[in-house]
């Protein structure tokens, strides 16, 4: 059995090819099987897409290469120029600005589909009949005519935008598509006007074989008004097509009706700034087989069989300049501003919508949430440079990906069947580490990117059944733990398990232990004022630093719940001195958050603060759940004292407050490194017996604020309502000079001072206070 162990290998191998071969077919536009077309190509597109994305961030960024901006209607705008879309005099006044400051060529991301009728036609018809004399003034206050002028000035210089809003693949269509591709009114469904801004050339083959491509053809258009296409000379398409996981991966330069292919913005941009125009090749069944530019014919951009450009993306969100429209709009009145002036000056700018509730983001390989508009600034960057990626089809090696794959694959599967299992790991590792440094380091560098993804799946798919196999029929005889660490542990509670595997069972054990919780001040406005990713970014450099420290003193991390953070010490490896680490750890967790506070300050716009309740006593630690799930945590009253000391900071004005079980624990010498003061005697809600609570103070306090609040607090319990006030505000000047601000604590007691002269506690008060909420 051992030696047909690679027989294994072949349905594998068969299955992955069908995947490759479905891929392979389908980027060239000659997949004709509807099952595969629809159930198998959108999952192999995605899995090559995932890779794809995988090689980008493995690469890293790059620089952009050309001097593109581009110009954002952002939310800053929006709010300085109105609400979206904007009056179209704003369009106007912004373009005929750019290119006063030296703007190239402007590209638009956005339609004028219908006239701005400021006056209603009703009224305008009234005043034709009434007042036939202001007719004219009236009608100069419509935009249009202002944005059409605009347009016309600068027409050689300027692309609108236009948008397809239903698009097939005739190949691939159905009947009643079918009909509408060959109907006589096909090509009414493009406004007539709009023919002018097709390419060059029509589809030098015949009709019927360009309706029956898979090029990707428009049945319908958002073109812009009239007025505004008899003032242009150009405009391109601004249609994007992702991929089945809804990442953005290529581009159309072209889309199709009748035998004319229309340019996308960025091809035609490409074109003007190139001061050439585009050739398309096309095959003899309407698929392209080369385009390049008329003055540079052998340098021809890699596009796909289908016209689309594999995007090589320089980043993440905002690679690109970006300037919002206002500042633009602001600079030009400011004869002194030279940096907008100079970013400007000789540039290609894409203007697009940026603010989040006009809602143009996209997900791209480097970045989830970016742009849209930056898409067209990549496109046109990488025809400007000619980088954009190169398939296997691109590089005339439709075949590769399909040999590598069945040959490599049959290679492993006989390396796999013959070694054991280290051998094979390594020899896994080693094809991983070098195919892949050869996949990213040489050929993604040089713009190549070859479908990998299932090549990659493939083997280790067969490493992982064949090393499985061979596991069951040399290892079925021995027993082994089994899922051990499937359940989420503390380094301390592995360790503990691999010694003696009777431990992993549900239940626990009585400890003295000490437990920590903190919390920020405020996460609530925090995280309604961060956006999901940048609230998640935040979080985890937060919780990361606070966890070091934990570890540091050798706690044990029990959980996180949000922001907050649950620890303890003394379990499950005993710690005589569990106590001190655990108010140690509170203070240098303080002291670390004062560090990076300005840092957060600066990156999130945030100010943090944290509270943090340390409690020492006997509870319940172990193993806690069902038989199935559980966790090794800790429960009891001194873990609920520990929570709720951790609000009481927020009562009291501290950071870290304890109590006397923690503070008894520690030996003399250790207690005088420690800056505390015994501040009250406190009934937590729910409670009968009072607990003495103690302030940790990661600044020492100076031994006069200490021994004059000792002093007053006794004042206070003998009922000497002037003398505790006395000493109270004596404890707030002290606490003032020596710490620089006032004592919150005193401050609190001068308030209960104040109650308790008005309205005195009965006889049986003995100097607790009873907190009635958590």
């Amino acid at each position: 059995m051992k030696k047909h162990l690679w027989l294994l290998s072949i349905p594998i191998i068969a299955i992955a090819a069908v995947f490759q071969l479905t891929f392979d077919l389908g980027e060239q536009g000659t997949l004709y099987s509807s099952f595969l077309r629809e159930h198998i190509y959108p999952i192999a597109k995605t899995v090559n897409g995932t890779m794809t994305n995988v090689k980008f961030r493995l690469r890293g960024p790059e620089p952009v290469k050309n001097n593109i901006i581009v110009v954002e209607a952002d939310d800053a705008s929006l709010e300085k120029l109105g609400r979206w879309p904007w009056h179209r005099e704003i369009y106007a006044h912004l373009i005929h600005t750019m290119f006063k400051m030296g703007v190239k060529l402007v590209g638009l991301d956005v339609t004028f589909s219908e006239p701005e009728e400021r006056i209603p036609a009703d009224v305008y018809k009234l005043i034709q009949e009434n007042s036939p004399k202001i007719e004219e003034s009236v009608r100069s206050f419509e935009g249009d005519p202002i944005l059409a002028d605009v347009v016309k000035a600068y027409q050689d210089r300027i692309v609108l935008g236009q948008a397809s809003t239903v698009a097939v693949q005739p190949r691939y269509a159905t009947k009643d598509e079918l009909e509408a591709i060959t109907s006589p009114d096909y090509s009414a469904a493009v406004p007539e006007m709009s023919g002018k801004f097709a390419l060059q050339d029509e589809i030098p083959v015949d009709l019927k074989v360009v309706q029956s491509s898979p090029l990707m053809y428009m049945l319908s258009l958002i073109a812009n008004i009239p007025l505004l296409r008899d003032a242009a000379k150009y405009s391109g398409l601004f249609n994007v097509d992702p991929d089945p996981d809804g990442y953005i991966r290529r581009y159309p330069l072209f889309m199709v009706n009748g035998k004319k292919a229309y340019p996308t913005l960025a091809l035609k941009l490409a074109e003007l700034a190139k001061k050439d125009s585009a050739k398309i090749r096309f095959g003899s069944d309407a698929r392209v087989e080369r385009l390049s530019f008329a003055n540079t014919p052998n340098d021809s951009i890699p596009v796909t069989n289908l016209g689309y450009l594999d995007l090589n993306f320089r980043g993440p969100a905002r690679s690109f300049t970006y300037i919002p429209a206002f500042d633009i709009l602001q600079a030009a009145e400011d004869p002194n501003e030279t940096k907008i002036r100079g970013q400007l000056k000789d540039s290609i700018v894409i203007f697009g919508a940026t603010a989040l509730g006009i809602y143009d983001m996209r997900a791209f390989p480097f970045d989830t949430n970016t742009p849209g508009v930056e898409g067209h600034a990549t496109a046109l960057d990488n025809i400007l440079s000619n980088d954009a990626l190169r398939s296997a089809t691109a590089i005339q090696l439709n075949w590769l990906p399909l040999a590598l794959l069945i040959g490599l694959g049959l290679i492993f599967a006989a390396l796999f069947s013959r070694y054991e299992a280290i051998p094979s790991l390594s020899i896994f590792i080693g094809f991983a580490v070098v195919f892949g440094a050869i996949d990213v380091k040489i050929l993604f560098n040089q713009y190549i990117n070859i479908p990998t993804a299932f090549l990659f799946l493939e083997v280790l798919v067969i490493f992982t059944v064949i090393l499985s196999m061979r596991y069951i029929l040399e290892e079925r005889d021995k027993k082994a733990i089994r899922d051990a660490f499937s359940h989420y542990l503390a380094p301390q509670v592995v360790d503990m398990v691999l010694k003696d595997p009777t431990k992993l069972t549900v239940g626990g054990e009585r400890k003295d232990i000490s437990i920590l919780f903190s919390d920020l001040k405020g996460f609530t406005t925090i995280s309604e004022g961060l956006e999901p990713k940048v609230l998640s970014q935040f979080l985890n450099e937060y919780l990361s630093e606070m966890t070091d420290i934990i570890f540091e003193y050798e706690g044990t991390l029990d959980k996180y719940i949000g922001d907050a953070v649950m620890a303890f010490w003394g379990a499950p490896i005993h710690q005589d001195d569990h106590a001190l680490r655990a108010c140690k750890a509170a203070m240098r967790m303080q002291e670390r958050l004062r560090e990076i506070a300005p840092d957060f300050k600066k990156r999130y716009g945030v100010d943090i603060g944290m509270r943090i309740g340390v409690n020492s006593g006997v509870v319940s630690v172990g193993n806690m759940g069902s038989k199935r799930i559980f966790e090794y945590t800790v429960i009891g009253d001194h873990v609920n004292l520990a929570s709720r000391l951790e609000s009481l900071n927020g009562y009291y004005g501290t950071e870290v407050l304890t109590t006397r079980n923690s503070l008894d624990t520690i030996n003399e010498v250790e207690k005088e490194k420690i800056g505390y003061r015994i501040i009250d005697s406190v009934k937590v809600k729910g409670k009968t017996q009072a607990v003495d609570i103690v302030q940790l103070s990661f600044k020492k306090l100076h031994p006069s604020i200490v021994d004059t609040y000792s002093l007053a607090r006794d004042e206070f319990k003998k009922r000497n309502w002037d003398g505790a006030m006395d000493l109270f505000k004596k404890t707030n000047d002290l606490h003032q000079e020596h710490q620089g601000t006032p004592d919150p604590v005193a401050e609190i007691f001068l308030e209960r001072v104040e109650t308790f002269k008005l309205n005195p506690p009965d006889d049986k008060w003995d100097g607790t206070i009873e907190m009635r909420t958590k």
